[in-house]
């Protein structure tokens, strides 16, 4: 069930999530990770803008959905291209080394971009607000 996620959900250090919940993955997000999400929701993001403000820009065009497996992502994003709903797939990758923190991958499934299965820590499925 998709989510919408408010910047406190984020950004408050005192509120933690589960992995079960959109906001731990959206933490994990950097600047120019916001600022790729904005670009996908057709918004020029300005560079001096901080993290805070391009991330309230992004939750303010997306609901989030977090994804247990790669069947469910495939599934979800089946499910928002049979209601011609924009989005995409955030997952997040460890390396072999370093299991502490996901990198986050934008994939496109849309435009020909395969989701991974090796190292994956989490999904998040993104969808524009209709």
């Amino acid at each position: 069930m998709f989510q919408i996620i408010k910047p406190q959900q984020i950004f408050n250090p005192r509120r933690q999530s589960s992995e079960g919940h959109p906001a731990y993955w959206l933490a994990q997000l950097r600047k120019a990770d916001w600022q790729q999400l904005l670009q996908i929701a057709q918004l020029p993001p300005k560079s001096c803008a901080k993290k805070q403000t391009l991330a309230q820009a992004a939750l303010d065009r997306f609901e989030f959905a977090v994804s247990p497996s790669l069947s469910a992502a495939r599934q979800a994003w089946l499910d928002l291209q049979v209601n011609h709903t924009p989005g995409l797939i955030v997952q997040f990758r460890h390396s072999e080394t370093d299991w502490t923190r996901g990198i986050p991958e934008f994939v496109r499934p849309d435009k020909g971009e395969a989701l991974g299965f090796v190292n994956i820590a989490g999904r998040l499925v993104c969808k524009l607000k209709q």
